[in-house]
C-alpha cells in the first residue's frame, strides 16, 4: 500500500504493556479484528534503532537497504509468520524514500506486520510489548504522545499459568512474583491520564465492556467484529502454511491452543487449589502494594521478609530488570554482530 506523508503522520502509536500469560495474544487478536487498529507482534526495533536513525531525514537507496537488512537481522520473533517478505518491505520503503524520517519509517515498518490484514483504514498502531515496561523513559522521548494500556493478571494465577508452561528461567513462585512486581511497579512512571488498566479477569468475564473501554481510550469506535474470534487464529496459520515450517506451525498451534478455544473463566482463581498458604503469604508480601493498586485483593501489607523471598526476588531483578538495563545501551552495531553470529550458527 502507498501512503502519503500526511497519512503516516496522522497514524497514532500507542502501547500495550504486559507480562507473559496475561491474555495478551488474545487481546492483540481482538484489536486486529478492528479495521482501524493494527497490533503488531513484539519487535523492539523502534527502541534499538532510535539512537542511530532519530535525526535522519535524507535516505539514499543504500540507507534504506541497510535499514531493511538490519531490521531482519535484529528481529527477535517470527518474521516469516508475522511480517512481509523482505523484498516487499524493501520495495515499499524505497517508494516512500523521498519523505522518510524516523517517525515515518517506524510507522511503515509497523504497517508491514500482519500482511494478511488490510491496512487501508488503520489509524492507530498498538504495539504490545513486555520489555517496554522497563524502558519507559526512552519511550517517552521517542513517542511523546503515546498512551499505554496496562494488561494485567492476578499474580497468583499468573504464577500457576507460567509454571504449567515452564516459562522464564526459574519457576519458583517467589521468583515469578518478583518478576511480576518489578514489571508492574513501573506503572508509577506513567501519568494516570495516559494509562488504561485492563484486567485479564475482566477481559474474560466481560469481554465487550473491556474492549469498549479500550477503544474509547484509543480514540476509535468499538466494533462488534472484535468479539468474533472463533477460528481467526487457525485461519491465519492456514494462510501462512506456505511460508513457515510445518513443524514450527504445529508447535505454535500447541503453544497458542487457547486462541482456538472458547473464552472461558475456568483458569480464574486456579491458584486457590494449588498454592500453599505459606506461599500465598509471601507472594502477597512481595506484590501486595501493586496488587491493590491494580484492583486485586491482597490481605497482607507487610514488606517481604525471609531469606528465600529476598533471594528469589533478587534473582528476578537480575534476570529481567538489570539484564534489560545492561542490554539497551549496547551499540546497535554490536547487537547486530551478535545476532548475525547467532543466526549463522543456527543455519549451519
Amino acid at each position: 500500500m502507498i501512503y502519503s506523508k500526511e497519512k503516516l503522520d496522522d497514524i497514532a502509536i500507542h502501547f500495550v504493556l504486559c507480562f507473559e500469560r496475561t491474555g495478551s495474544s488474545l487481546f492483540s487478536m481482538m484489536l486486529n479484528l478492528h479495521s482501524e487498529i493494527l497490533s503488531p507482534s513484539e519487535e523492539p526495533f523502534a527502541l534499538y534503532f532510535w539512537r542511530k536513525y532519530r535525526h535522519k531525514t535524507e535516505w539514499s537507496e543504500k540507507d534504506v537497504s541497510s535499514y531493511v537488512d538490519q531490521f531482519f537481522a535484529i528481529a527477535e520473533k517470527n518474521l516469516d509468520l508475522y511480517f512481509s517478505k523482505k523484498e516487499v518491505f524493501l520495495k515499499s520503503l524505497l517508494h516512500h524514500r523521498e519523505f522518510l524520517n524516523y517517525n515515518r519509517i517506524v510507522k511503515l515498518t509497523y504497517l508491514h506486520f500482519l500482511d494478511t490484514k488490510s491496512k487501508s483504514h488503520v489509524s492507530v498502531i498498538v504495539d504490545k510489548q513486555i520489555k517496554y515496561f522497563f524502558h519507559l523513559k526512552s519511550l517517552r522521548k521517542i513517542f511523546p504522545d503515546a498512551r499505554y494500556i496496562i494488561l494485567v493478571r492476578d499474580v497468583r494465577d499468573n504464577i500457576i499459568s507460567k509454571q504449567k508452561r515452564a516459562l522464564n528461567w526459574n519457576q519458583h513462585p517467589l521468583f515469578l512474583a518478583g518478576l511480576w512486581r518489578d514489571t508492574y511497579s513501573n506503572m508509577r512512571f506513567i501519568r494516570e491520564q495516559d494509562r488504561c488498566v485492563i484486567q485479564y479477569e475482566q477481559l474474560i468475564a466481560d469481554t465487550r465492556s473491556s474492549l469498549i473501554k479500550t477503544c474509547s481510550f484509543l480514540g476509535v469506535k468499538f466494533d462488534e467484529k472484535m468479539l468474533k474470534t472463533d477460528g481467526v487464529y487457525a485461519s491465519f496459520l492456514e494462510q501462512k502454511e506456505g511460508d513457515v515450517d510445518a513443524d514450527f506451525l504445529h508447535r505454535l498451534r500447541s503453544f497458542h491452543s487457547g486462541l482456538s478455544d472458547d473464552i472461558s473463566d475456568s483458569k480464574i482463581g486456579q491458584y486457590k487449589m494449588v498454592l500453599e498458604e505459606s506461599t500465598l503469604l509471601k507472594v502477597e508480601q512481595i506484590c501486595g502494594e501493586w496488587l491493590r493498586s491494580l484492583g486485586y485483593p491482597a490481605h497482607v501489607s507487610k514488606k517481604v521478609k525471609g531469606l528465600s523471598a529476598i533471594y528469589y526476588t533478587g534473582l528476578a531483578k537480575l534476570y529481567r530488570k538489570y539484564l534489560l538495563a545492561a542490554y539497551k545501551p549496547i551499540p546497535l552495531g554490536m547487537k547486530l554482530f551478535v545476532k548475525r553470529r547467532k543466526n549463522s550458527s543456527k543455519s549451519v
